[in-house]
């Protein structure tokens, strides 16, 4: 971890620096070298220093959005550049000791993202106090309990869950319960090989609408924690995915300024990132495909570009469910519209993309929205067709798609299938797309969905837009790597065709 003070005097002559932290104090600008530039996790500024207008810019894209520390006092001591770069970075004032800010960075600013979804398949019931039960898919479990007024076990959770050294964890429920039933979960933790106290444990309320974090200070070495579910009153659950994440102890989701988008109903979410790159046109909105892992991708694509960018991500069920819920659908396309006017930029400069799982928001979202343009790679668009031919063509490979697509339809009949597919086409078709251009790849021989590409060709909507460039691979769903590739060139060249962005 690479932190650089700015500032008229040393903190580390006066605080202690964690081992783990290279502390570099006013080392910016370095000598010009070859090879990699050298970045700054977390840069503190604390007072007036020797940079000049070119060095904050530069600066700008040798640190992260979020990790730029400042104390007060002190952006009043600073040139202009410098505050225009803390307006950038979106940085925040420091309101602690130094001491103590130093001693959680580690914990906070850390490299890498990580979470772990557990099914409620994996919980093994104690069916005392459960009077009914029901798995409605793989990711939800319906549970009559009635516990007498008291808290009783419902369950614990196999395997046992591990902690990565040097980190702190957090955990999210998705359930869904009468007002009079409330949840909470009991974690035992041992160390790596041994046993733990079953006498010492803690409580996480799970009512509550935020994460909650497991009070466990990080340590150098791996332990475990098993959970257990408790719950007091009576009625109807319905009990979702247990999440467990790496937490940053306030500073994000998953990477640092992470957030999340929660359906208040189903406890259901979506987590989105803001990049405010230079803060110029475009915004680029990025889907991420699915993932197994919790996480976003594709963030050094959209920070290298310099344009501000929202990243999206599908914790859902077991790899994520293409963005779709009523709910979802519409906080999604909230905030992509709020970015937008807090940004003064119009639908013409708003740019989507998606890969894979990615493409049916990115599709979906960008026509309802009306942007400047759609780059998809590797389409699917039509859920119900790729469950129905998934006994032939992906036996036993992609059985999640019942479970996506037993949240939009009642029952999973091909008439209801079919709908799924017919609903929207027919959505899409209303939308106007004269004002937007298509960028479409697609794999030739494509094993989840063969027929989007050919589906977005006849398209009543597709053939009026502004422009429709589509280009086909050789091979299945995931055989061929340069059909990203050629996603990722359609995005520089439009960055510098159309807003004279030069990659």
């Amino acid at each position: 971890m690479n932190v650089l003070q700015l500032g008229p005097e040393d903190w580390s002559t006066k605080y202690v620096i964690p081992e783990d932290i290279e502390w570099e104090y006013n080392a910016y600008p370095r000598p010009t070298e070859e090879g990699k530039p050298h970045r700054y996790t977390v840069v503190i500024i604390t007072g007036a220093n020797q940079l000049d207008d070119e060095d904050w810019a530069k600066l700008q894209w040798l640190s992260d959005p979020y990790t730029v520390l400042y104390v007060p006092e002190a952006k009043q001591q600073i040139s202009v550049a410098g505050q225009t770069y803390l307006r950038l970075q979106l940085a925040k004032p420091i309101k602690e000791e130094p001491q103590k800010l130093i001693d959680g960075l580690p914990s906070k600013y850390y490299f890498g993202q990580s979470g772990m979804r557990v099914s409620p398949q994996n919980l093994m019931i104690n069916d005392q106090y459960i009077q009914g039960m029901e798995f409605h898919d793989e990711g939800h479990l319906i549970l009559n309990v009635d516990t007498a007024e008291q808290w009783r076990s419902l369950g614990n959770y196999r395997p046992s869950l591990f902690i990565d050294p040097n980190r702190v964890v957090k955990f999210w429920l998705e359930q869904q319960s009468t007002n009079n039933l409330h949840l909470r979960l009991r974690a035992f933790y041992s160390p790596l090989g041994g046993d733990g106290d079953p006498a010492k444990s803690f409580v996480l309320d799970m009512d509550s609408t935020q994460e909650q974090e497991l009070p466990l200070s990080p340590v150098s070495v791996g332990r475990l924690t098993n959970i257990q579910l408790e719950a007091r009153g009576q009625g109807v659950l319905v009990l979702g995915n247990l999440h467990l994440r790496w937490s940053r102890r306030g500073v994000g989701n998953y990477i640092v300024g992470g957030d999340r988008l929660v359906d208040p109903q189903t406890r259901e979410e979506v987590g989105v990132y803001f990049n405010p790159g230079d803060l110029k046109p475009p915004l680029n909105v990025y889907f991420s495909g699915a993932r197994e892992l919790e996480g976003f991708e594709a963030y050094p694509l959209f920070r290298s570009v310099h344009a501000p960018s929202l990243l999206f991500t599908d914790p859902r069920l077991e790899v994520g469910q293409f963005y779709t819920g009523s709910s979802i659908s519409e906080l999604i396309k909230e905030k992509i519209t709020k970015h937008l006017k807090k940004l003064g930029f119009t639908n013409d400069q708003l740019i989507i993309n998606g890969i894979s799982m990615g493409t049916y928001p990115a599709l979906k979202y960008g026509a309802e929205l009306g942007a400047h343009a759609i780059i998809v790679s590797k389409p699917i668009t039509n859920l119900g067709y790729v469950a129905l031919r998934g006994r032939l063509h992906r036996p036993d490979e992609f059985d999640t798609i019942f479970d996506i697509d037993s949240q939009l339809a009642k029952n999973l009949s091909i008439a209801d299938l079919n709908m799924i597919d017919q609903t929207f086409w027919e959505d899409f078709t209303e939308c106007d797309l004269t004002n937007t251009k298509l960028f479409i790849a697609y794999m030739k021989d494509d094993d989840y969905d063969n027929l989007a590409y050919h589906d977005l060709v006849n398209n009543r909507a597709v053939k009026k837009a502004r422009q429709f460039i589509y280009k086909g691979f050789p091979g299945r769903h995931n055989d061929n790597p340069e059909v990203v590739s050629w996603f990722v060139s359609r995005l520089k060249e439009l960055m510098q065709n159309d807003f004279g962005r030069k990659g």
